[in-house]
């Protein structure tokens, strides 16, 4: 157990020897941005922490530097003890679904999370009547993993929601929260549009509506829920949610996670 921290310790070292740290404080002006921005080659320094909770089994002492800023850049699926129910694996053993998703934006050497479905709150959504959880294919390091995806059944009232601490987001960042979702073919009930809201630590509120039932079938799509700027104010616990309760009977509404991303001023597709 000492000697894995102890890697890690230096591993940390390394980058922070090579000058790839990122700083805590906000740049001077938009040119030091930009000069710091291009300067970035190795991901943050949280995101070794991140990395040993996935992939340490997988022998994470092996890996150089360069190893590390791979597995960072390409992301990591990451179980929760203390959420999700027990599933089957493929050699039909009970495990714990993964719940999140990490990576690093390599553009902008920027902190990125997915809160996947397994790690929200649905209702009825352990009722096999009302919905179902099939698996899909998640890229990630060193290779692709089956996720749980929700699907719904039926349902009349629709609530999704899901909570997550910033204080895991890059600083001074303006991050957006997008949901991904898919309508199967054979959806329907969606004539009225769903509600999104987010809620940040500083007691701000954001909402919204979308209609899901203009989506094109069989496509993910990250429909966005709001924006908002890691600062100390908005350090803390934020919470999210999707609801649709006009009584109609819906179905074939999938969701995938709640994705954090840091925002580029530019349409990026679902990943």
């Amino acid at each position: 157990m000492y000697g894995r921290y102890a890697y890690i310790r230096k591993k940390m070292a390394e980058i922070s020897a090579e000058g790839d740290a990122p700083d805590l404080l906000p740049p001077a002006n938009e040119e030091d941005a930009r000069t710091s921005a291009s300067e970035a080659r190795k991901p943050p320094l949280i995101s070794l922490a991140m990395l040993k909770s996935a992939i340490d089994k997988k022998g994470i002492s092996s890996l150089d530097v360069n190893g590390l800023s791979r597995a960072a850049y390409e992301g990591v699926l990451l179980k929760d003890e203390k959420q999700g129910q027990a599933s089957s694996t493929k050699d039909g053993k009970q495990g714990k679904p993964y719940t999140r998703k990490y990576w690093v934006h390599k553009e902008l050497n920027k902190n990125c999370w997915m809160v996947l479905a397994k790690a929200l709150s649905i209702s009825w959504g352990d009722d096999s009547r009302y919905w179902q959880w099939p698996e899909e294919e998640e890229p990630c390091y060193p290779d692709k993993e089956e996720v749980h995806v929700a699907e719904l059944i039926k349902v009349c009232c629709l609530e999704i929601k899901g909570e997550f601490n910033t204080i895991r987001l890059s600083p001074w960042t303006t991050y957006e929260v997008k949901i991904l979702v898919k309508m199967r073919p054979k959806s329907s009930g969606w004539e009225h549009p769903v509600n999104l809201n987010l809620a940040l630590p500083d007691g701000t509120k954001q909402g919204r509506t979308e209609n899901l039932g203009i989506l094109e079938k069989e496509k993910w799509f990250p429909i966005s829920i709001g924006k908002f700027e890691t600062t100390p104010k908005t350090i803390g616990k934020m919470s999210f949610s999707l609801a649709q309760t006009d009584g109609n009977r819906k179905k074939g509404l999938c969701v995938k996670a709640i994705r954090l991303m840091p925002t580029t001023g530019e349409n990026e597709p679902p990943r």
